[in-house]
C-alpha cells in the first residue's frame, strides 16, 4: 500500500545524529532497504558517515529530543532525608553502591533495567543530599578521601553537577540523565584509571590513545549494560570536549557540546584539581577556582563557568583558611558575602589543635579570612565533626 505523503522517506540531517548515541529511529536507504535498526549504537565514525551519506527516515518517527528522556514517566524525585541525617555517611554509603554498580557493568551481570534504575536512584539520593545540606556535600568534595579515586571522583563530580543543575532549574528528567552520566563518565577507563592516576611519568602513545577513547568505550559498556537513555550516553561521550574545540574524542566546540556535558566537564576538572595524585598533592580550592576562571571561554563554557564559580564562592565549603587572629580553620558554610564564610577553627595561632572546635563568623574583624592554607598543612580532619553532625548514620 502506498505510503501517505507524511510517510515519505527524508534524508537524515547531520544535526539529528552523532557519534555515541543510539538511533531513535530505524534508518533506510533511499530505495527503502533497511540500513540500521532503531536502538543501534553509533559507535564509530564509519557508521556515522554511512548513515549521513545513505540514511533516510520516516518523519513521523520520534521528533529530535524526545528520544533523550531516558528516565521513566514516574522518574525518581530527590530523596527527602531526615534533618539529622549525616550527609558524609550517606555519601560514603553511595560510594560502596557505586563500586557494586561498576562491577555489574564491567562483568555484564546486571539484570535488564538494573543499571538505569540503580543509577537514577543514586542520582536522586545525591540530589536529596544537596537539598539537605549543600555546604556539607561541597565540603566532602574537598575533604573526603575514603574511597579509591575511581569511586570518589564521580561522586564529587555528581555533587557539583547537582548543585549547578539546581541553581539553573534544570528539569528533573534532564537532571537524572546528567547525574547518571556524571556517575558513570569514566566507566570506560576504570580498568586502568588507578594505574594512570598513580603514574608520575607522562602518558605514552598507547595510554594517550586509551584515554582519548574512554568516552566512546564507556558508551559501549553502558549500552551493553542496557542503558537506553540517549542523553546520558551523549553526555558520557562529550564530557571531555572543550569550548575551544581542543577536547576529545571529536574535537567539538562551543554549542556543538551539550550544555549538560559542559556542566559535567566543569565538575570533572575541578574535582581532579583538588584531589591530587599519589605523587603530588591537589591544588587548594582557591587555586582550582582560579584555574577554572582563567580557562572560561577556552576550555569551559564562559557563562556556565561563572555560574559554577558563583555557586562555589570565593571560599567554598571544605577550603582551609587562615584568619586575622592567626587561627586556621575550614570553611563550613557559605553566606551572602562570599568573602565572609562561616569557618570552624581547628588550630590556634601557635599551631596547636583546639580541644574543642570553634565556629567563627569571618565577617567579624578578628576573624576575617586573610589567606588560603593548603590542606596538606593540616592533620586529617573528620568532616562530620567539623560540621557538628552526629556520628551515627540515620536511615
Amino acid at each position: 500500500m502506498a505510503k501517505e505523503k507524511d510517510q515519505e522517506l527524508h534524508p537524515l540531517d547531520e544535526k539529528e545524529i552523532e557519534l555515541g548515541m543510539k538511533l531513535p529511529w530505524t534508518i533506510y536507504t533511499a530505495s527503502g532497504q533497511l540500513l540500521m535498526k532503531e536502538g543501534a549504537l553509533i559507535d564509530n565514525q564509519r557508521k556515522l558517515d554511512n548513515l549521513l551519506g545513505k540514511g533516510f527516515r520516516y518523519k513521523s518517527g520520534p521528533v529530535p529530543g524526545a528520544e533523550e528522556a531516558g528516565p521513566p514517566p514516574d522518574e525518581p524525585q530527590p530523596v527527602r532525608f531526615a534533618e539529622n541525617t549525616n550527609p558524609f555517611a550517606e555519601l560514603d554509603e553511595l560510594g560502596y553502591q557505586l563500586k557494586k554498580l561498576f562491577e555489574r557493568i564491567e562483568e555484564q551481570s546486571a539484570k535488564p533495567g538494573e543499571v538505569e534504575r540503580k543509577t537514577y536512584e543514586m542520582a536522586a539520593q545525591i540530589q536529596g543530599l544537596v537539598q539537605l545540606n549543600s555546604d556539607a556535600v561541597l565540603g566532602a568534595v574537598h575533604l573526603n578521601r575514603e574511597h579509591a579515586y575511581i569511586i570518589q571522583h564521580p561522586l564529587h563530580v555528581t555533587v557539583m553537577a547537582a548543585l549547578i543543575a539546581r541553581t539553573l532549574n534544570v528539569p528533573q528528567r534532564t537532571q537524572l540523565s546528567m547525574l547518571a552520566a556524571a556517575l558513570t563518565q569514566n566507566v570506560g577507563m576504570n580498568a586502568y584509571q588507578m594505574r594512570l592516576h598513580a603514574q608520575a611519568a607522562p602518558l605514552d602513545d598507547k595510554q594517550r590513545a586509551q584515554v582519548d577513547q574512554h568516552p566512546l568505550e564507556g558508551v559501549k559498556m553502558l549500552n551493553a549494560a542496557g542503558v537506553h537513555d540517549n542523553l546520558w550516553l551523549q553526555i558520557v561521550f562529550q564530557h571531555h570536549e572543550k569550548a575551544n574545540g581542543k577536547g576529545y574524542p571529536k574535537g567539538l566546540k562551543g554549542n556543538q557540546i551539550r550544555p549538560e556535558a559542559r556542566i559535567v566537564a566543569l565538575g570533572d576538572v575541578y574535582s581532579a584539581l583538588v584531589s591530587g595524585r599519589p605523587h603530588r598533592p591537589g591544588l587548594s580550592a582557591q587555586q582550582s577556582l582560579r584555574s577554572i576562571f582563567l580557562e572560561r571561554g577556552q576550555q569551559f563554557d564562559p557563562k556556565l563557568s561563572m555560574v559554577f564559580l558563583n555557586e562555589l564562592g570565593l571560599y567554598p565549603p571544605g577550603a582551609c583558611v587562615r584568619l586575622r587572629n592567626g587561627e586556621v580553620g575550614v570553611v563550613v558554610r557559605r553566606t551572602s558575602d562570599s568573602r565572609a564564610p562561616m569557618v570552624t577553627s581547628v588550630m590556634d595561632d601557635r599551631g596547636q589543635l583546639f580541644m574543642r572546635l570553634q565556629e567563627r563568623d569571618t565577617s567579624e574583624f578578628d576573624y576575617n579570612v586573610m589567606a588560603s592554607v593548603h590542606p596538606q598543612h593540616l592533620p586529617k580532619l573528620n568532616p562530620t565533626l567539623l560540621w557538628g553532625i552526629k556520628l551515627k548514620r540515620i536511615g
